[in-house]
């Protein structure tokens, strides 16, 4: 069970890599083309490291339909939300509302995967949920002014949370290998992608220069690829409810990398929302 902590942990340090370059990234490529490209960097990635492990395997057509819909609903329709929340509200009311993803981890791992509802996963979820909220600036989320917006944003944190627990669970007590079912993710989230970007062009306009690929392949490799591989091999080895509010660690990893890489300034606030990510990690792993 520490196994699967450390991993979710690495999981969480990896991911933020990805949050922390997206943000420099988009000044120099666009919303869809980074989205593209990183998964496609993921795809032949996934792959090597599935045959290198010798666990190319997929055993049976069930199983490859998890991981399809896991691919679809995060990467895809998951990021389709979130920039659509981002069109219509702030970005700290989008960023609030879809880092709700470890409490539906949480709640759709009970519900849906029949485990057991432990009083300290609970509470250690609403910790995590808390701590996001203190890592934002100070304004208030106003659910009133941007309603379309803030549902976009929440179903953003649902689908996340849904699909990094559900139907990446069910897949790999399946048998389905975490190297091939990030293969299987990762060309369902190309496709999907790739079939979505004719319809939102003319809404995110094309443009690329060097710092924006270079940027692309940070994230790709560190946010998306290793982030993956550590958070499947740690849902292979932990009960889902267990690891998803150690998942919340990612945003407490993009709060160190800004303050580091980014020069951003570290407040009191931040430091209170690091803490109360820190205690839920800390309560899921004492329990």
């Amino acid at each position: 069970m520490e196994v699967a902590i450390l991993l979710a942990l690495a999981s969480g340090a990896t991911w933020a890599i990805g949050m922390t370059a997206a943000k420099p990234a988009l000044r120099h490529i666009d919303t869809l083309s980074y989205m593209l490209r990183r998964w496609l960097l993921v795809t032949p990635l996934a792959l090597l490291y599935a045959v290198i492990t010798g666990t190319l395997s997929f055993p049976n057509g069930y199983a490859v339909l998890l991981a399809i819909l896991a691919g679809f609903l995060d990467a895809a329709l998951g990021g389709l939300f979130y920039l659509m929340a981002m069109e219509r509200t702030p970005a700290y009311q989008t960023t609030t509302l879809s880092s709700t993803t470890p409490l539906w981890g949480v709640t759709t791992a009970i519900l849906i995967l029949g485990e057991p509802a432990r009083w300290e996963i609970l509470v250690a979820a609403v910790l995590v949920v808390s701590g996001a909220y203190f890592l934002l600036p100070t304004r208030r989320v106003n659910l009133r002014g941007h309603v379309t917006g803030s549902l976009f944003a929440l179903l953003t944190g649902f689908l996340w949370g849904f699909a990094e627990t559900v139907p990446s669970k069910l897949a790999l007590q399946q048998g389905l290998p975490p190297a091939s079912l990030l293969f299987l993710f990762s060309c369902s989230a190309v496709a999907s992608i790739a079939l979505m970007t004719p319809f939102l062009r003319r809404r995110f306009p094309r443009y690329i220069d060097r710092t924006g690929l270079a940027l692309t392949v940070l994230g790709g490799v560190g946010g998306a690829y290793l982030g993956w591989i550590f958070w499947l091999s740690s849902l292979s080895r932990a009960p889902a409810s267990l690891i998803s509010p150690v998942r919340g660690s990612t945003l407490v990893f993009a709060l160190i990398y800004s303050v580091l890489f980014l020069r951003e300034r570290l407040t009191k606030r931040a430091l209170l929302g690091a803490a109360l990510i820190l205690g839920g990690v800390l309560l899921v792993s004492l329990g």
